[in-house]
């Protein structure tokens, strides 16, 4: 395994780029939250001149470009393995419930984003290299639940002596 770490496991720092009901690009992975911060603050920057809009800061570890948004989310991989897959759950009011589960094999991530929680029927769901989908009608509404293989980022401190 490369310098990045000895092993995958362990606590994370998820860094989702959301738009709406969905994560808008790759998760990314850091093990310092520092540089998961500088990273955010870049996205930022970067959306902010893409639409023109400014960014707000609603709370700690959290940027808003309209209704794109930036979060910084810790995590635990409880195993090691050989990539990790990052798991949103979009519940009907919009809100992320677990919002970066992390997962250690992609077709554990997978399984997870097929399996209905209580009450749910699933109406749809996809796949392809990379990612998995899947909606469900929930007591009259729609969730969704979605799995992205993460980027694992090393940040700037891992090179700082």
């Amino acid at each position: 395994m490369s310098r990045l770490a000895d092993r995958l496991d362990g606590d994370w720092w998820v860094l989702l780029v959301t738009d709406g009901l969905g994560v808008e690009f790759p998760p990314e992975l850091y093990r310092d939250h520092d540089d998961a911060e500088r990273e955010a603050e870049r996205w930022a920057r970067v959306l902010s001149a893409r639409s023109g809009m400014s960014v707000q800061r609603p709370f700690q570890d959290r940027w808003e470009i309209g209704d794109e948004w930036i979060r910084l989310v810790p995590s635990f991989l409880p195993e090691d393995g050989s990539e990790i897959w990052v798991g949103s759950y979009w519940t009907r009011d919009g809100s992320p419930e677990p919002e970066a589960e992390l997962f250690a094999d992609g077709n554990e991530a997978i399984a997870w984003v097929r399996e209905p929680s209580a009450g749910a029927v699933l109406v749809e769901a996809h796949d392809a290299a990379g990612l998995a989908w899947a909606r469900y009608r929930v007591r009259g509404g729609e969730e969704e639940a979605e799995v992205h293989r993460a980027k694992i980022l090393v940040g700037q401190s891992r090179f700082t002596p």
